[in-house]
């Protein structure tokens, strides 16, 4: 799945972002926000720009996980000038304003089921973070991205709502 995903060239993977962002910020789930809780994509993940931009341009606060320890944390960013390469080499927030509460959450992965299981990069950050908060969370993915169901463990969290290229599936 990763290597299909890494497969995907530039154009491909604006063009399918942006038809994936479009849906979500079209969603109620979106409009409804105060606080989204977002990833700066990546490599080849669903990249975030425009339902950043998007957020911001209507008033909402946009944060950011920054990995501290086994946890995230999220931090309110105002634009992509306070980022720094984190741990994983993945840009996050300088640890500034934490938020609270989060109303929208978006999760990458690797892949997705029809169930609401994602399979993420193996250290369970968003388990955690989901375990522990309520948050409407959406996984990012690309249509092929989504299957009919994976394993998982007794840790692993379910999902929302899965956006694709094809619509959100709410689960």
């Amino acid at each position: 799945m990763l290597e299909k995903r890494d497969g995907l060239d530039l154009k491909e993977i604006a063009v399918r972002s942006k038809r994936i962002q479009d849906f979500l910020i079209n969603s109620k789930e979106f409009r409804s926000a105060e606080v989204v809780g977002a990833y700066y994509a990546f490599g080849s993940e669903v990249k975030t720009d425009l339902i950043m931009e998007q957020g911001r341009a209507l008033g909402k606060k946009v944060a950011l996980p920054s990995v501290e320890g086994e946890s995230l944390t999220f931090y309110e960013v105002s634009s992509g000038k306070y980022l720094v390469k984190g741990r994983f080499r993945i840009m996050e927030p300088l640890p500034y304003g934490p938020v609270d509460k989060i109303d929208l959450l978006l999760v990458p992965g690797i892949a997705f089921d029809k169930k609401g299981y994602r399979l993420g990069y193996g250290k369970g950050y968003y388990d955690k973070f989901l375990a522990k908060k309520e948050v409407f969370s959406v996984g990012l993915a690309y249509s092929f991205q989504l299957i009919d169901t994976l394993p998982r463990g007794e840790y692993d969290k379910r999902l929302d709502a899965i956006a694709t290229e094809d619509g959100i599936l709410n689960v």
